[in-house]
């Protein structure tokens, strides 16, 4: 399928997601099944322009994983423009705005999602952006910042515009990620407004959800982020059920945990001997994605719990491998 100019595997993207969508985590979804488009956890504009370095490792060898988007947040036109002018020197896909992130933090400081209150500003950006940038640009957003009135008026901006392909999360900027607020016909809505192709995301947490929003919606391609993290195989579930309608479910257990804890080392160790260097130590840095990662894999094996409390205790690596040598000896 093609996004703008960009042409994919298939119609599935793995969502910017901060401390979650890490190079060794991109990695390892990869290794289940194909995804179309990858992206890097999103980056602040403001942080590029004050310590352009700090991002030197969220950046390392990404041209190894294209096709791969980056994601930048910020309301600063000069930031905007000087993260645009670093990045250039990076082999990737698309470059990301990101106009719906909805933690207090970006709304305090009128960026992300926050931009949806004020379209000027958002408009100015996205000009900077289509005009400075080499490669495709994207726009992320939701269906409005309190309702969707402003959709019609938020179509106008990105028709006139030059961007490529837009991502739509499908609640306001309020409802954050409450299950009930999904708002399938603002997504349609948008979709049969825009000239451009069209991602849809939000409560995709199965093949038949994700074809439930394809079919409704039609939009072109979808976004699946929080339920990738202890289910790597979602990709090719829903893949596999919308070539195949085969319907394939997730059968954890501690034999398969095992298997994919060392599949997630084997992907760390991958990244970490690309000569990086990071603001910490490298043990830490395992430690640290090792931990996280274990916990999300314990997903629906019993008994979950005792097994995810034993492991949030952990405060080295060391103590991590003697808990997994514990739950797999037993």
């Amino acid at each position: 399928m093609k996004l703008g100019t960009l042409v994919l595997e298939n119609n599935l993207l793995l969502a910017p997601l901060q401390k979650v969508t890490t190079a060794p985590y991109r990695r390892f979804c990869r290794e289940f099944g194909k995804i179309g488009l990858v992206s890097v956890p999103m980056l602040y504009t403001k942080r590029i322009q004050n310590n352009p370095r700090s991002v030197l490792s969220d950046l390392h060898k990404i041209e190894k994983e294209r096709p791969i988007s980056v994601q930048l947040i910020g309301s600063d036109p000069i930031a905007l423009r000087e993260s645009i002018d670093f990045l250039e020197s990076y082999q990737f896909d698309v470059l990301d705005i990101n106009a719906g992130c909805p933690s207090k933090k970006a709304i305090k400081a009128k960026e992300g999602g926050y931009l949806l209150n004020d379209l000027k500003k958002l408009s100015s950006l996205i000009k900077i952006a289509t005009k400075y940038s080499s490669h495709l640009v994207s726009l992320k957003i939701r269906t409005g910042f309190k309702n969707s009135d402003n959709i019609n008026n938020l179509a106008k901006i990105v028709n006139k515009s030059s961007v490529d392909f837009i991502t739509i999360h499908g609640r306001t900027v309020k409802d954050r990620f409450v299950d009930t607020a999904l708002d399938l016909k603002a997504v349609k809505r948008l979709k049969e407004l825009l000239k451009i192709p069209v991602v849809g995301n939000g409560n995709i947490n199965s093949p038949q959800s994700a074809k439930l929003f394809l079919d409704f919606t039609k939009v072109d391609a979808i976004m699946i982020g929080r339920e990738s993290m202890g289910n790597p195989e979602i990709f090719h579930q829903i893949n596999t059920y919308l070539k195949e309608g085969v319907e394939q479910i997730l059968n954890n257990n501690l034999t398969k945990l095992k298997k994919h804890i060392e599949l997630y080392e084997h992907c760390i160790n991958n990244y970490l001997y690309e000569n990086i260097e990071f603001p910490y130590p490298i043990e830490r840095y395992k430690f640290v994605e090792l931990k996280r990662n274990s916990i999300w894999l314990t997903k629906n094996i019993h008994p979950s719990t005792e097994i995810r409390t034993k492991i949030s205790l952990t405060k080295t690596l060391d103590e991590l491998r003697d808990i997994f040598e514990q739950i797999f000896d037993n």
